[in-house]
């Protein structure tokens, strides 16, 4: 289906019935909007992965349920903030929790825990599908602020409704001409290599879902700036910004950085981006490529325990394990094999270890240990840092060491089914009524007032489409 372009700013506001009260108001669960079956994770299963076999798939699963729900738990017993742009570890909209909602919505389409997706469907309704960045035009374009786009997307996919994605169809057609621009300039709009996560995934679903190409154009035009600029081949890795370029920016012994979470960003925005990517796009090549080059070094750099180091190219200035970049390696890594870009026998044996690796450091209250905190290059991590975006990454890795165990699939990967409207019900939280509604009266006026409200009010999805439209 293609939309046409939105001509009227979307609506920003909050989703009163998930506004969390300040924590000394009220425990999480008495908090309107957070349910109680988020607040308690699933019994811990069996987190010993030997490193040097495929893992059943049925062993799998009951893992990323419960880091999955532990994560959720962590989220929903924090109060919310309306400013989002600096949490940490809350419900919010920026790139630090998408991360974790990429994840997270995967693992829905195959969980029978439907709390998942509740979760998700809630966090979408709080922030009314809009996104951060609206007080500049250069915050409009950060690729930080679109990662979202990809819960909405997931959540459109599923159940086709229109309003889901307007605020992002209207945040996308704005960077359109600035990502098209003619004249190459000093500044990128995606000028470090972690927006590749961020940014070109959804513009090329986006693409995908609308069947309008000029999402996927210009999110190639940006992509080639950023890789002229970034790209080291002879090293087959990336600079995080071009501020690594200089001496003052430069490793022990004057070795360039390269980070690992930064280049794990990369392979997984590639991954991700190649899923919608037509088989038939003219450049498609040219991405593939660079997936390949990236995954051949990166198994050169894989740690004896399974991991990789923050600074690839110096492991011993930050010895220590680092789960946020490598979950990212063991998930491209992985889906390279299942998608048919990488060859099973070479890269399997890095993938095993490193999953049992990752397994290692789930903390006793089920998140993801040793996960660097948030920043710009390598620093040293404690065993108990985490952050959410190191739950997505682990997400979609077992993910795909789950689907290890079935045939090569076909690229770009075939349009998700609709839910059925048990499921669209059963994950949809319903807004609490209003305090006011007490007792039975005021209960039955509420009914038919609500009941009213669906009869009476002009509805555009009963009207039949008009002859020759087509729909």
């Amino acid at each position: 289906m293609c939309y046409p372009p939105l001509r009227k700013t979307a609506l920003l506001g909050a989703f009163c019935s998930l506004l969390a009260l300040p924590s000394t108001a009220a425990e999480p669960s008495q908090v309107a909007g957070i349910e109680a079956s988020w607040l308690t994770p699933p019994p811990r299963p069996d987190l010993n992965f030997a490193p040097d076999r495929l893992p059943a798939r049925a062993s799998v699963l009951p893992v990323l349920d419960y880091v999955a729900m532990s994560q959720i738990a962590d989220m929903s017993r924090r109060p919310i903030q309306l400013a989002t742009g600096s949490n940490l570890s809350e419900i919010s909209s920026n790139w630090v929790a998408a991360t974790f909602y990429v994840g997270a919505a995967r693992l829905a389409r195959v969980s029978q825990n439907r709390e998942i997706l509740r979760f998700l469907t809630a966090v979408g309704e709080h922030y009314n599908y809009s996104l951060r960045g609206a007080r500049s035009e250069r915050t409009l374009l950060n690729a930080d602020e679109v990662a979202i786009g990809d819960l909405y997307q997931e959540l459109y996919t599923r159940r086709g409704q229109r309003g889901v994605l307007m605020p992002l169809q209207q945040r996308l057609d704005f960077s359109l001409p600035h990502l098209n621009r003619p004249q190459e300039t000093k500044a990128l709009v995606w000028w470090w290599c972690d927006a590749l996560f961020m940014a070109p995934p959804v513009l090329a679903r986006q693409a995908s879902l609308s069947g309008n190409p000029a999402y996927l154009a210009a999110m190639d035009k940006e992509w080639r700036r950023v890789a002229a600029r970034l790209w080291v081949e002879q090293d087959r890795l990336f600079l995080r910004d071009e501020r690594f370029k200089d001496g003052s920016h430069l490793g022990a012994g004057g070795k360039s950085v390269y980070w690992a979470r930064g280049n794990g960003w990369v392979m997984g925005g590639l991954a991700r981006t190649l899923e919608y990517m037509p088989a038939n796009f003219e450049g498609r090549a040219f991405y593939v490529d660079i997936f390949r080059k990236m995954a051949s070094r990166v198994i050169e750099l894989q740690q004896p325990d399974g991991l990789w180091r923050s600074d690839l190219n110096d492991p011993k200035s930050f010895p220590e394990p680092e789960t946020s970049g490598s979950g990212f390696f063991v998930y491209a890594l992985a889906w390279g094999i299942n998608h048919g870009l990488l060859d099973r026998g070479t890269y399997l044996p890095a993938v095993t270890r490193g999953w049992a690796a990752l397994n290692r450091h789930i903390l006793p209250n089920g998140l993801v240990g040793a996960a660097q905190k948030t920043g710009d290059r390598p620093v040293p991590t404690k065993p108990d840092d985490v952050g959410p975006y190191a739950t997505g990454a682990y997400l979609l890795a077992g993910l795909e060491v789950m689907d290890l165990h079935g045939p090569v699939q076909a690229l770009p990967e075939p349009a998700q089914p609709r839910d059925d409207e048990t499921t669209i019900a059963a994950t949809t939280p319903t807004p609490p009524p209003p305090k006011t509604i007490v007792g039975e009266a005021e209960k039955a006026r509420r009914e038919q007032e609500v009941r009213a409200s669906r009869v009476l009010a002009y509805d555009p999805a009963t009207l039949e489409a008009p002859a020759g439209s087509g729909k």
